[in-house]
């Protein structure tokens, strides 16, 4: 059924009761959205849409696999199997949105199976995949362009609110993990603590120190760019912290404040940037006058939210880079550990309970640069890492869940453990190894790290 079709949303309650329908009892899933940058395998540099060794290429082989192409006004965008979905970012990484899946195990496996696919696929064109949150040697102009009609819109509209949207937009990657509440009470203890450890958790897996084959500077420039690409829909929610405002009702109204991009009616997208919501609720756009929002409306336009922390029917993380195929294991470990578990989720939320907002968004801002050495409350976020990653290995053990080696799903964080007890983190060590063994050379980074 077209968007048109679908019933008109006639009053807020109904927005409100969309996110109570995301309340689950039980069975609370897991899922992963994991991005990549492509290249060719002989220069490096970025692989475009069209062409030989190119998107098209790739896609044309994976439909061989059994995957079914999604087009957007007659290009194909991304691909889909079951509940899986292939999609492209607006500068062409790739990425897989996995199924709802029931434990950290059917994750990593379901991260295997894509990566052994993917990667035989590319290995037939002599393309490469890579995991880092910037794209380490690409120039903005470098960067191949989706032609997809909602990017447009963000590409004109972007560079009016921020600094970095375009770079936001074609140069970074990310890895997302989506978890369930139980209500609107889980709801807000799972999101006060989550805000409480975005900058510990940013800088755990931070991994993107280079820009156009130099460092940058920074260990997680994703989020650097992230902070600056617009102050309506980026960064941390305030009201995620105060347990008087925070509910569904509130990030109604928040949702409704931040301007929408664009309008899908009959299989076209049409340009709303910068218009309201709530005017969209009484059929007075100025772009596109005597429409009426459906639900369909309201979930595009709450996916143009780009906050660390991002609600839909479920929660979305979002503050880690891309990263390597262990780390597409270890990041959902880290969050199902602490928000999957009653008393790893309640000890977090004792220790964070006095946390205050500014404290914390100004590790936030820091840790992208300072990583582990970044003050939070007076102590290096080193130590906390150490103690929540112990908080949340804790938890997987008392999940439970184990694998046919009879292992539970506290194994995923091993080796992220201890790389913290060494204070390292995988942005610092391709540091290291940038100035030391590659001889600053970043082909070594796609000779060593790629897929």
């Amino acid at each position: 059924m077209s968007e048109d079709l679908t019933p008109a949303i006639t009053s807020k309650q109904q927005l409100i009761d969309y996110f109570h329908s995301g309340s689950k009892k039980q069975n609370l899933k897991i899922g992963t959205e994991h991005e990549k940058f492509l290249f060719h395998v002989k220069t490096k540099k970025p692989i475009s849409y069209q062409g030989n060794n190119s998107i098209e290429t790739i896609f044309h082989l994976l439909e061989q696999n059994g995957w079914i192409p999604i087009y957007d006004e007659g290009n194909v965008i991304g691909l889909k199997k079951n509940n899986k979905s292939i999609t492209l970012e607006p500068g062409l990484q790739i990425e897989l949105s996995g199924e709802p899946l029931n434990s950290v195990h059917e994750t990593c496996k379901e991260v295997n199976e894509y990566l052994d696919e993917i990667v035989e696929v590319c290995k037939k064109l002599n393309i490469g995949l890579i995991g880092n949150g910037f794209n380490p040697n690409a120039t903005l102009e470098e960067i191949g362009r989706l032609p997809k009609k909602r990017y447009h819109i963000m590409r004109a509209y972007m560079p009016t609110k921020g600094s970095h949207g375009l770079d936001m937009m074609h140069r970074t990657s990310g890895t997302q993990i989506n978890l369930d509440y139980k209500s609107e009470d889980d709801f807000k203890i799972k999101t006060r603590v989550a805000t409480c450890l975005i900058p510990i958790a940013l800088s755990i897996f931070s991994n993107s120190p280079f820009k156009e084959s130099k460092l940058n500077h920074y260990l997680s420039y994703r989020s650097f760019i992230w902070q600056h690409t617009d102050p309506d829909r980026s960064g941390l929610i305030n009201f995620f912290m105060n347990e008087d405002e925070n509910s569904f009702e509130r990030y109604v109204d928040f949702a409704l404040d931040v301007p929408m991009y664009y309008v899908a009616r009959n299989d076209k997208t049409l340009d709303a940037s910068g218009e309201d919501f709530k005017h969209f609720l009484q059929g007075k756009l100025k772009k596109i006058p005597n429409i009426q929002p459906t639900l369909k409306d309201w979930e595009a336009h709450i996916s143009t939210i780009f906050h660390e922390i991002r609600l839909k029917t479920y929660m979305e993380i979002r503050s880690a880079d891309s990263c390597s195929w262990s780390g597409l294991c270890s990041i959902p470990a880290f969050w199902t550990g602490l928000l999957y578990d009653d008393q790893s989720l309640q000890e977090a939320y004792e220790i964070t309970k006095n946390w205050q907002f500014n404290e914390v968004n100004n590790a936030y801002l820091e840790a992208a640069k300072s990583g582990l050495n970044t003050n939070l409350r007076n102590e290096p976020i080193f130590k906390h890492a150490l103690h929540f990653i112990h908080l949340s290995k804790q938890g997987l053990v008392r999940r439970n869940i184990k694998n046919k080696s009879n292992k539970d799903e506290s194994i995923f964080l091993n080796e992220i453990e201890a790389m913290i007890k060494l204070q390292k983190t995988p942005a610092s060590i391709l540091v290291d190894k940038f100035n030391h063994s590659w001889k600053e050379n970043i082909n070594n980074l796609f000779d060593e790290e790629a897929f």
